[in-house]
């Protein structure tokens, strides 16, 4: 799984908006996997979202996943700065 596959993923459960239980794992899982893939730790990709996610703030929500676009590329790389 590469970093734009998991930042697809967030994009799709977050529009969908289901807010269920396998929708929350699968956000957490692909969260937790770009952590790991871009080597950026905890902050950009689950700290930030925690919030968020345990109320189902789902306008912040779409927030986030338009700013993972600024964390990184379409294509998989790292942004610079």
């Amino acid at each position: 799984m590469d970093i734009a596959h998991c930042v697809s993923k967030i994009n799709q459960i977050v529009s969908e908006d289901r807010q269920d239980r396998r929708s929350l794992l699968q956000l957490g899982y692909n969260l937790g996997r770009l952590s790991e893939l871009t080597g950026l730790g905890r902050e950009p990709f689950w700290d930030r979202w925690k919030d968020a996610v345990e109320v189902w703030d789902h306008p912040r929500l779409l927030g986030l996943a338009h700013e993972l676009h600024e964390v990184v590329r379409p294509g998989g790389s790292l942004e610079n700065g």
